[in-house]
Order: C-alpha cells, then structure tokens, then sequence
C-alpha cells in the first residue's frame, strides 16, 4: 500500500513540475501586426533559436514567420543555410521600423551560401514566406506591433 501511495505522490509531483515547467517559460509565440497582417510569430530569443531558426522546417503557413528579438540591437547577418524554402528577411530598428530588408532569398546551396547583412543597428529581424514584402507593399520606416 506505501508503495502505491508513494507512485501517486510522485505522479502528482510530476505532473505538478511538468505544468510549471510549462508556464514559467518565456512565450514562444507572439502575435504582431505588419502590414496590415496579422501573423503568428515564433519568437528566437536565445541564441540556440537564433541559430536554428527555420532551418528544421519544410514550409511555413502564409500568415507565420519568426521573429528574432536582439536585446540591446546587433548588425546580425542571416543566411539560407539549411532552409528549404525561400524567405523575405526584414530587420527593424529599436523602435520597430524597417531599417532594411531583402526578399526572396533562395536557400542555399552547397557551393553558394552568403550572409545577409543590414547596413544598421537590428532589434528585431522578421522572416517570412517570399512574396510578403511585395504583395503588403513593405518599405522603409514602417513598423510592426505585438498584438496585445
């Protein structure tokens, strides 16, 4: 009877710490606002997310990216490498404005795999699928906003 006892407080335990786990991490996801779109982002805060980003992915919905947060602003490069679909890449000032962005980059290739970098200081840098920067008419200076 102590034993069965004890598997269920330890069950309990578990379950208890697994949902803690769960809800004390920093959110994954955010909803923003750009271009007139609304569009579910996976956020890469750390720098094992930065790296990986989207490279494990076969697609990406059309109203999804990911956005990467750079706490105190970087001049980051980005490249192709891995992906296995085209992206149009948009980096943002600290305010959230488009400083600079590039579209329909191609993954690359095994001979070919160049970085992309911004002429200026990024805060936050978005990718999504190519096409989007032409079709919402995306230009300098417009910002995003987090969906609250």
């Amino acid at each position: 009877m102590n034993k069965a006892i004890l598997a269920g407080v330890a069950a309990v335990l578990l379950a208890v710490a697994g949902l803690a786990y769960l809800y004390l991490q920093p959110e994954s996801t955010a909803t923003i606002i750009f271009g007139g779109q609304r569009l579910t982002v996976d956020l890469a805060k750390t720098s094992t997310q930065q790296e990986e980003g989207l490279s494990s992915r076969p697609s990406m919905a059309e109203n999804q990216g990911m956005l990467f947060v750079f706490d105190g602003g970087s001049q980051v490069g980005f490249w192709m490498k891995g992906m296995e679909f085209p992206l149009d890449i948009i980096w943002f000032g600290a305010n959230k404005s488009v400083i600079y962005y590039l579209q329909d980059l191609a993954p690359c290739t095994p001979i070919e795999c160049p970085s992309y970098i911004p002429p200026g200081t990024a805060y936050y840098v978005l990718e999504v699928n190519a096409g989007f920067v032409a079709l919402y008419n995306i230009s300098i200076g417009e910002t995003f906003s987090f969906e609250s």
